[in-house]
């Protein structure tokens, strides 16, 4: 239930001939902040969710209901003096994986809503595959890779906690070693509280730069490839919260997604300039604004894919600067990161919540399929050599492979918080993880695979 959308359901009364009804009598609570999540996410068919929730009152009465009957083992659960509780769900082995809808019913004063309970597909690793592994410890913190075709280089940011951050660094990383070969760490704000510190990342090989998101700041920075000395520093909240950041180097353009609002920034990567925002706007009623997260570039016709907060899909012509289509990703919750196979003419989404990758049709949006690939995937790449899609999967500390027709070919360990994946179209794949805590032994590392 954790880092899930709560939404608020009304509940029909249905009266049946000769019951009496109780009646609508009991307090209710005109000021609801109650907050319920699973604190040893992901959970499988089989296991035992803990549960707790905070922001309730004392002396609340609390129950998680599914169909009308509990699913907690303490059928009642008391509220504290501090407005929290604890309880235990069992799983029942047949429980379909999937997003299961629970009521979070109150007494004293009484309030409904229904959440979503997810239930992650529980795939095994692949023993016996097809790939060559290697792994190197880098910076704390790793975030999000690039590779650059023509100066044949790896670029990867890390950034360490909250705001004020005072731990960030752009890497460059020998492609093939994994070896460390230059770092820096981002210029100091205007204030000196903290870091540019670098999160999205993107090349543009025309001219031999790294574009960043300093999504703390909602800065933009770019840097040169060969020493990475800062070229330019964009003013903070020029794209607030910003995720994903792409590249089309022949148009001379680099799109940010502006994830705190909800435009994306467009660049001019010869004269490091912005050039204009483009608002997403939905043709379609939707509950939130949407907001940019990822994107996709069509290179050969010039379009941008973007995904949005929204569930949906937006197609971009790039000459116009206007949104062309956009894409309802029905049966995917919390999309996250596209990929385009411009041969296949498919593009590739990953849900967060639903725990899946669908694989669309990029001329007129429609499914082609729709594989389970493990618990909150994150990041999609596609390797044109091998016709394979890879996703890193964050809950399951996975990397899993789908090839064009959506069949799970390979399910690799990718690392505690597995977080992106990146390739050289060349049939090379890396992949990016994060630590558990300082104890870790896998966390912080990037991975090479290639094919046997």
């Amino acid at each position: 239930m954790k880092g899930v959308t709560l939404a608020v359901a009304l509940a029909a009364l249905a009266f049946s001939a000769g019951v009496q009804a109780r009646g609508l009598t009991h307090p209710v609570d005109p000021d609801y902040k109650g907050s319920v999540s699973v604190t040893n996410a992901p959970v499988y068919p089989g296991d035992t969710a803990e549960v707790s929730g905070s922001g309730f009152k004392p002396g609340q009465d609390v129950k998680l209901l599914s169909d009308g009957d509990t699913i907690t083992s303490q059928p009642i659960l008391r509220v504290n003096a501090e407005g929290k509780f604890t309880a235990q769900v069992p799983v029942p082995p047949e429980s379909p994986v999937g997003l299961h809808p629970v009521v979070v019913q109150t007494v004293n004063p009484g309030y409904a809503e229904v959440i979503d309970f997810k239930i992650s597909p529980k795939i095994p690793f692949s023993i016996n595959h097809d790939y060559n592994i290697k792994r190197a410890a880098l910076n704390p913190g790793l975030y999000q890779g690039a590779y650059s075709a023509k100066n044949h280089a790896v670029f990867v940011t890390s950034a360490v906690g909250r705001p004020p951050v005072k731990v960030s660094s752009l890497m460059k990383i020998n492609p093939s070693s994994l070896a460390l070969e230059a770092q820096i760490v981002p210029a100091a704000t205007a204030d000196g509280k903290q870091v540019e510190a670098v999160y999205g990342i993107a090349v543009d090989d025309e001219t031999d730069t790294v574009w960043t998101g300093n999504t703390r700041t909602g800065a933009v920075a770019v840097y040169k490839q060969s020493d990475l000395s800062l070229v330019k520093q964009f003013n903070d909240k020029i794209a607030p919260h910003n995720h994903g950041v792409a590249v089309d180097g022949k148009r001379h353009r680099a799109y940010v997604a502006a994830h705190g609002k909800n435009y994306i920034n467009i660049f001019n990567t010869s004269t490091l300039e912005e050039k204009t925002r483009l608002e997403l706007v939905s043709p379609t009623r939707t509950k939130t604004t949407p907001a940019p997260l990822s994107f996709a570039v069509d290179e050969a016709n010039g379009k941008l894919f973007a995904t949005s907060t929204t569930d949906q899909l937006y197609v971009i012509d790039q000459a116009t600067e206007t949104i062309e289509k956009v894409y309802n990703l029905k049966g995917l919750k919390g999309a996250m990161s596209v990929a385009y196979a411009p041969e296949e003419g498919l593009l590739f989404v990953v849900g967060q919540q639903t725990d899946n990758l669908q694989i669309l049709n990029a001329a007129d949006g429609t499914l082609k399929s729709d594989t389970k690939v493990g618990a909150n995937p994150l990041a999609v790449t596609w390797d044109p050599v091998h016709k394979r899609a890879w996703v890193a999967n964050r809950a399951s500390n996975s990397v899993a492979v789908v090839d064009a027709n959506g069949n799970l070919t390979a399910n690799l360990m990718g690392g505690s918080y597995a977080n992106h994946v990146f390739t050289d179209g060349k049939g090379v794949v890396w992949a990016l993880n994060k630590s558990r805590g300082a104890t870790d032994t896998t966390g912080d590392h990037i991975s090479r695979f290639s094919f046997k």
